[in-house]
């Protein structure tokens, strides 16, 4: 590990402090001297060149030789365990101008620097001084000391300290001026990126740089360095995002590329905010901006983090609910036209959670979906239907064919087609007791390898179902590419029969016909009327599903409707035990 370089501002705070210090580095097996402050050269009776060169020549030179043994024993150990060794001595020093020893008190810290490397501090209290001028010391050195804790060393901005203890102070002055106080969060994207690129030192002068363009744009408001590479600012709304423009561009004109890149999150502070609560929604707002540059500004949204909060709520308690039923299977009937009895039901996710109550699918499907996590919702709601076609089974029950949903990344599970063949069997229940149904859009993965775990599906006994046929571009490419028994035709033809002079009749009369051509059979979902079930029957669609028939409801292990309540009471015993 080369020698530590202190920034000049750095150096220039710590030799001024008021109280004899020291700060070493073992470099190469050998203590360097790093910085001796004004203090300790006047103890020792030296100027600061000269202290320096006689502590790198021998530290102890000008130590008692009583004393030597035992500091050279302090000293090793403070570098061998670091903090963990409590370095608090007592020795004689002598003054190299008077040549008289003085007895110093030296406690001792190890600090590690941005680079890694470990930096020894040595603070000395030299105890021949009388009371008074040891006290009008130490005061000196807790004030200094408090202006360094506060102090960020490499812009010389108040740090992250600071901001907790003084910033809702600032927050106060600017709402008294009558403006809308707001928080900026100033952020340097890719620094790590810069960093490696061009240099850990480049990088430090780049955050100096950002550090001189905050204060020039906000004079006379709180700018603060917050965090590594983000910044806090504390100012008035007002003509704040033409500020923030301007920064943008000037900041582009600083890193001359694309190594870098300058965002900001704002949050507008309400009375009664904490530091903390404006802390965590900007940093929110931040977190909102996507990778494209060309936005770079984003509003802290109470709405969007509440979605993002809920969604957060699903992720982190899927496996909870699908290991203590939370999600249930709704069935929802589907009718045979000709002779108006259930023919099939299809199975539909519903989450009743102990807290949040009955929560619907376009609540937590499109989450899961997002997260690529729909083939563990798939298997387990294929294996609750399962269970209760064998119960409706041993209840002599009468059974009709149950559809799931299965998506593309169903089908690129290695083992899929096993899996789904060794539970049917586990459970006892035919193949053809299960449909499985699958969208247009779940076809546009990997034709050849969903081509033929279908066809092995197929000859195992399973139907398949072609969901939301017609919402897409290529429905029919599909029909010649896949092998399926049924079309579900989409909902928003029926729900819109007689919009554009009725163009949807005309559609939903010539897909019925070509359907029935190719062997095909249709089912009709989303039916909400009677004018709309009277003219699906009439164009010949086989089945029909929707809400004039049957709402989706949870069916007990007799074929009998659950009320919702009891479920939810079921649900709560569940989590009590």
């Amino acid at each position: 590990m080369p020698e530590f370089q202190f920034q000049p501002s750095e150096r220039q705070l710590y030799e001024s402090m008021p109280i004899p210090l020291g700060i070493y580095q073992v470099v190469a097996g050998k203590t360097r001297t790093l910085v001796v402050s004004d203090q300790l050269c006047q103890l020792m009776g030296m100027s600061r060149k000269e202290l320096v060169k006689s502590f790198n020549d021998n530290m102890f030179a000008y130590v008692h030789p009583a004393d030597i043994g035992k500091l050279s024993y302090y000293s090793e150990q403070l570098h061998l365990q670091g903090n963990q060794f409590n370095y608090n001595v007592f020795y004689h020093l002598r003054n190299a101008t008077t040549g008289k020893y003085q007895p110093v008190h030296t406690v001792g810290r190890v600090k590690t620097m941005p680079d890694g490397s470990h930096v020894a501090f040595l603070f000395y209290e030299n105890l021949d001084r009388n009371d008074r001028e040891m006290i009008k010391s130490r005061k000196a050195y807790i004030k200094k000391s408090q202006d360094v804790i506060n102090t960020d060393e490499l812009t010389g901005l108040p740090n992250g300290h600071f901001i907790a203890k003084f910033a809702m102070e600032k927050v106060a002055e600017l709402r008294e001026s009558g403006g809308q106080p707001e928080a900026v969060l100033v952020n340097i994207s890719n620094m790590k990126g810069y960093n490696d690129q061009f240099g850990q030192a480049d990088g430090s002068r780049l955050l100096s740089a950002v550090a001189n363009l905050l204060v020039a744009a906000f004079p006379g408001q709180l700018v603060a360095r917050w965090k590594g590479d983000r910044f806090l600012v504390f100012t008035l709304k007002q003509g704040l995002e033409q500020k923030l423009e301007g920064l943008h561009c000037k900041f582009r004109d600083l890193v001359d590329g694309d190594a870098a890149d300058i965002a900001f999150g704002l949050y507008e502070i309400q009375a009664g905010d904490t530091i903390s609560w404006i802390v965590d929604r900007v940093s929110f707002a931040m977190s909102q901006i996507g990778n494209d540059r060309r936005f770079y500004v984003k509003k802290y949204d109470q709405g969007v983090e509440e979605r993002y909060m809920s969604e957060n709520y699903f992720l982190d308690h899927l496996q909870e609910a699908m290991d203590k039923h939370w999600i249930q299977v709704f069935f929802q009937p589907i009718y045979d036209n000709l002779t108006g009895q259930v023919s099939d039901y299809e199975a539909l996710a519903r989450w009743i959670d102990p807290e949040r109550g009955l929560v619907g699918p376009g609540q937590f499907i499109p989450v899961i979906e997002k997260r690529h996590l729909t083939h563990f919702l798939d298997r387990y709601m294929l294996i609750e239907v399962l269970k209760k076609l064998r119960a409706w089974k041993e209840n002599r029950v009468a059974l009709h064919p149950v559809s799931v949903n299965l998506s593309h990344e169903d089908f690129e599970w290695p083992q899929m087609v096993e899996d789904i063949q060794s539970l049917t069997k586990k459970y006892g229940v035919d193949p053809s007791l299960v449909s499985i149904e699958i969208t247009e859009r779940d076809l546009s993965g990997n034709m050849t390898l969903l081509q033929e775990k279908m066809a092995q599906l197929h000859e195992a006994g399973f139907d398949f179902w072609m969901d939301d046929f017609g919402s897409g571009y290529s429905s029919l490419n599909s029909l010649y590419e896949y092998q399926f028994d049924l079309l579900k035709l989409d909902m928003k033809f029926v729900q819109h029969l007689d919009q554009n002079n009725g163009v949807n009749r005309k559609v939903m009369t010539c897909l019925v016909e070509m359907a029935m051509k190719m062997g095909l059979r249709t089912l009709s979902e989303g039916v909400e009327t009677k004018e709309e079930y009277d003219f699906v029957k009439e164009i010949g669609v086989d089945k029909t599903q929707g809400f004039l028939l049957a709402k989706p409801q949870p069916l007990d292990d007799y074929g009998r409707p659950v009320p919702l309540a009891e479920l939810q009471k079921k649900v709560q015993v569940q989590v009590i035990e």
